[in-house]
């Protein structure tokens, strides 16, 4: 006898893993805790969102690269390889996980100019 199992289509990737996970038999996993942050003033703040994990990430290139050429070619008179973009890029992520790290340690959820700053003690 053929027959088919109905099911409706999940509505985001975290549907479709606990879905392909109960359909192997696993138990979905369980959320990480939050983390728990001390602000200045002393009092202890709940940071609720979580970092995706790092292969979740699309790995785009980030950087405009016409206004790049255009401001290499006017400021030395020199052209730019199409490989300059993914270096950028991948520098200006490793700035942007820092100051998220920044602003995440100060109990925030909005990353702000001052993140991108050296820290100065």
């Amino acid at each position: 006898d053929a027959g088919a199992l109905e099911r409706t289509a999940p509505a985001n990737a975290a549907a479709a893993q606990a879905a392909e996970a109960a359909l192997a038999g696993a138990k979905p996993a369980a959320a990480p805790p939050p983390a728990i942050v001390k602000s200045a003033e002393g009092g202890v703040r709940r940071v609720v969102t979580q970092a995706p994990p790092r292969a979740a990430i699309p790995r785009e290139v980030l950087i405009v690269a016409s206004k790049t050429k255009d401001y290499i070619r006017l400021r030395s008179e020199m052209n730019t390889s199409a490989s300059v973009m993914d270096v950028l890029s991948d520098i200006v992520r490793e700035l942007c996980d820092k100051a998220i790290d920044r602003a995440r340690e100060e109990g925030r959820k909005t990353v702000l100019d001052r993140d991108f700053l050296p820290k100065t003690d």
